[in-house]
């Protein structure tokens, strides 16, 4: 009879239990303990199968009820025995993330249920479960005659930055190629001599040096006077595993006083970054301190929102206001359905925390009444693969009852790449039953690999569609010469969608970039691969740094999916951060931010170097 590495845990845990101080015996089972924990982790990375992650949970759950601290022990030394990344890191990571993912694993019903929904969210190493968070009631039915405000005919500019994630510690001339997830900084280990130095205005390896992002609040004047801003979410940088709250209150405040100094009428959203550690944001069935967060939202945001939504800022986060007459903004937290959000996992039957879906309803069913426009804001698309599926089927259903009519659009970031993906009625997917766009901003930030960008909307105050979306970049290959020469940096329009698309899908002057043209555009990029690498270019926003997505692999036909995806349920793509493979036999590439990937690859202890940032495949955070 062979015996498995959780029986063998459990079997010493009552022999290994004191209360008093440890005994030599007591050490020497811990020691015993701490290598079949090691052995559980090692093999469900290795096969990523989901009977072997779900062992290893039910495992790290067993020896928590012994002592938690055990579980830190075995995850931080398989995190150095596999080389992930330095030891300071991976202690930082496993001691800030771990406490939370251990805590919801004790809380969860791994056998029941929740074990393969969060080996599937987290690692892909098991099936997409069954939706179980059910069909939502509405105040009241859909008309059945809908009708959308027609155009005014008057247009006014909108920017939209997103991920902001100003570094205040770059430092000009540090290594720019570090061993660190994140790098242009001085540690205490760096080189004497950097392997390649960062330059003044930044580094593709790194975040954003704070004048970078001055430098391009200066440049939007020159182009655009935005009748406002949306901001959604993302402001400190990507050093993660040594982040605390006062860091993150002292880099937002400065952040925001920088935003604050080039634009007027903001309208933010919550990123997973704002929280500390990153990505945690409790719920109150999870418990937590989330207060601070929420006030020191309030707080900073007060200077641009009115009373009303500043005072619902406090309560989660979320809050709505209005710019125009008839229209109306409504922000949204979605890091409760962010799978890097580890309190979640300790409460998976809590699909809506806070009641903020249920809140959602009520404001949107209000803006129907009064037959106003809605734009929706946040972070996190709930078309990503990194939104938790059954808060994601939930979320569809209220677009489903609210658009066309009241919801103009949708805007979000998180991804740091420039994408769209495209919301449906019930029935077939094609252009008759494209209902709402997800416009998915670039990141301010080059961080990885990215050239950094922003976008202005060209958008129509009748009916608050988007008739043109203009991005801008600017070319961070040049740094070192900018520096060299004395120049600042070369900030230029890369492309404007109507221009770029609608030489493959023509489009009248008169008329938005609707979700039915979006449609179109998919198809163009399915039989014109002349288009469709046009769209690869901007997704990268040009710094042609990505790995191929090429037609002899299944890479172009899973982003057109994941386009046509308004919910995560519907993409192509699995949420395995970079650890599965495709159909043929090739991996899926690092998504953008892989400070927060090798995060969990700490905690887990997955064996695969996190910072080769080919930037192919995955949205991950």
């Amino acid at each position: 009879m062979r015996i498995s590495a959780s029986t063998v845990i459990l079997s010493l845990m009552a022999a290994a239990s004191v209360t008093a101080a440890p005994t030599p015996v007591h050490i020497e089972k811990r020691g015993i303990v701490l290598d079949k924990l090691k052995e559980t982790f090692a093999k469900a990375l290795t096969s990523l199968q989901c009977g072997t992650c779900v062992t290893a949970l039910v495992a790290a759950k067993n020896v928590a009820y012994l002592n938690r601290n055990w579980v830190l022990d075995g995850a931080e030394s398989i995190c150095t025995k596999f080389k992930i990344m330095d030891k300071d890191v991976c202690n930082g990571l496993v001691r800030s993330q771990g406490p939370v993912l251990v805590e919801a694993a004790m809380r969860a019903s791994l056998l029941s249920g929740d074990g393969k929904m969060i080996c599937f969210q987290i690692l892909g190493a098991c099936p997409a479960p069954a939706i179980s968070s059910g069909t939502l009631s509405f105040p009241k039915p859909k008309p059945a005659n809908i009708t959308v405000k027609a155009a005014s005919g008057n247009r006014v500019d909108v920017l939209h930055i997103s991920d902001w994630h100003a570094d205040d510690q770059y430092t000009v001339g540090s290594d720019a190629a570090c061993n660190k997830p994140l790098c242009c900084r001085k540690y205490a280990d760096s080189p004497l001599v950097p392997g390649r130095a960062a330059a003044s205005w930044g580094d593709y390896n790194c975040d954003a040096p704070v004048k970078l992002g001055q430098d391009m609040l200066k440049f939007v004047p020159k182009v655009a006077n935005p009748s406002f801003s949306i901001l959604t979410g993302d402001i400190p940088p990507h050093n993660v595993w040594a982040e605390t709250r006062e860091m993150v209150i002292a880099e937002e405040k400065a952040a925001y006083s920088v935003i604050a100094s080039g634009l007027t009428n903001m309208y933010p959203a919550v990123g997973n970054h704002e929280a500390a550690p990153a990505n945690l944001l409790p719920t109150p069935k999870t418990g937590g301190d989330y207060k601070w967060l929420y006030e020191h939202l309030a707080d900073s945001w007060a200077q641009w929102l009115p009373a009303d939504a500043v005072n619902s800022v406090k309560d989660y986060g979320a809050y709505t206001a209005s710019p125009a007459p008839g229209f109306r903004i409504i922000s949204l937290n979605t890091n409760f359905c962010y799978t890097m959000n580890f309190h979640l996992y300790g409460a998976l039957q809590d699909y809506d925390p806070f009641g903020e879906l249920k809140w959602f309803i009520s404001q949107l069913q209000a803006s129907e009444d009064a037959g106003e426009r809605v734009w929706v804001i946040g972070h996190v698309s709930p078309s990503q693969t990194d939104c938790i599926q059954n808060w994601s089927a939930l979320y569809y259903q209220v677009v489903q009852r609210y658009s066309p009519h009241v919801i103009a659009e949708q805007f979000f970031g998180h991804s740091h790449y420039d994408e769209f993906a495209i919301s449906y009625a019930p029935g077939a997917k094609n252009a008759q039953n494209a209902i709402l766009t997800s416009w998915i901003a670039p990141s301010v930030t080059p961080y990885t690999d990215l050239n950094p960008g922003f976008r202005l909307y060209k958008v129509d105050t009748g009916n608050w569609n988007v008739y043109d979306s203009d991005t801008y970049i600017a070319d961070l290959s040049k740094a070192a010469t900018w520096d060299a020469t004395g120049a600042t940096p070369d900030w230029h329009l890369e492309y404007s969608a109507r221009e770029a698309y609608g030489a493959h899908v023509p489009i009248a002057p008169d008329q938005p970039l609707s979700p039915g043209w979006w449609h179109n555009v998919t198809n163009a990029f399915e039989s014109n691969n002349t288009a469709f690498q046009k769209y690869w270019t901007y997704r990268g926003k040009s710094a042609n740094r990505m790995a191929e997505c090429t037609p002899n692999t299944t890479c172009p036909k899973e982003m057109i999916c994941d386009m046509r995806a308004g919910k995560s349920t519907d993409t192509c793509s699995q949420p395995s951060f970079g650890l599965q493979k495709r159909e043929d036999g090739t991996e899926y590439d690092e998504g953008p931010l892989a400070a927060d990937v090798s995060g969990i690859r700490a905690v887990f202890g997955v064996a695969k170097k996190p910072w080769n940032r080919k930037l192919c495949g995955l949205p991950s955070i």
